[in-house]
């Protein structure tokens, strides 16, 4: 007997195995300057973390959740990103330390707070490290800068450090002689403060490069405190006045 003209038949099931397709993953628009910015982020927190073999452009795309090819239109190479890394680095280095200056104009220096940016920024987040890997290898020359693109950009860049330091000296220095004369005492020489600059930034390189290693050998490899205790002592002996 067949089954009746109007009874409507069912529709058949789905195969289980049939997946539903996936949702379109938004793609987040970004201007360029932020893009920028968070591929340096990314880039910094590889290079504090894993040191300056640990600034590979794969991963920090994945960080950033953008493709390997969009930082290099940003940066143009592995190279790029690194001297615009050592840029924003002495940039910001600068900036903290003009600040603290600043603030020094209508009181007394505060160099154990300048001491506190350049540990920060050169040992913390492992930034001697990096510059020390350039400088190693041969992509730092005193003269010209980075070395791999010879272009006049990376020649201004190398040559920022250096123009750095020299304004630090003389900023630190006139702070440091006016402090002395509200104080009655006498001022310091010129090359006191060059010298208080490098030994800062020296010791800073040096506990970043091989900190934990002589930290082990003087007997200090379970102190948790050892680079507090080692910073502490020297802001103790490194002030330009007295």
């Amino acid at each position: 007997m067949s089954a009746s003209t109007d009874e409507k038949t069912a529709p058949a099931p789905a195969p289980e195995d049939e997946a539903e397709p996936a949702p379109r993953t938004r793609r987040v628009r970004r201007t360029g300057e932020e893009a920028r910015r968070l591929i340096l982020d990314a880039a910094e927190q590889r290079l504090a973390s894993s040191g300056p073999e640990g600034i590979r452009l794969q991963d920090i795309a994945k960080d950033v959740g953008i493709s390997h090819p969009a930082i290099l239109h940003h940066f143009q190479s592995r190279e790029g990103l690194v001297g615009a890394l050592v840029e924003r680095t002495m940039t910001h280095l600068r900036d903290a330390l003009l600040g603290v200056i600043t603030r020094g104009q209508s009181g007394a220096l505060d160099t154990d707070a300048m001491m506190d940016e350049v540990f920060a920024t050169l040992s913390d987040r492992g930034h001697a490290r990096l510059l020390a890997w350039l400088t190693l290898t041969g992509r730092v020359e005193p003269e010209s800068g980075l070395t791999d693109s010879g272009d006049e950009k990376s020649k201004a860049e190398g040559s920022r450090g250096r123009q750095m330091l020299g304004e630090l000296t003389d900023l630190v220095h006139e702070a440091a002689a006016r402090q002395a004369r509200d104080a009655g005492k006498i001022e310091p020489s010129k090359e006191d403060t060059r010298f208080f600059i490098l030994l800062a930034a020296m010791s800073a390189f040096g506990e970043a490069i091989v900190g934990r290693q002589m930290y082990e050998a003087a007997g200090l490899g379970g102190d948790p405190d050892a680079a507090a205790k080692f910073r502490s002592r020297l802001k103790a002996l490194l002030h330009p006045v007295k």
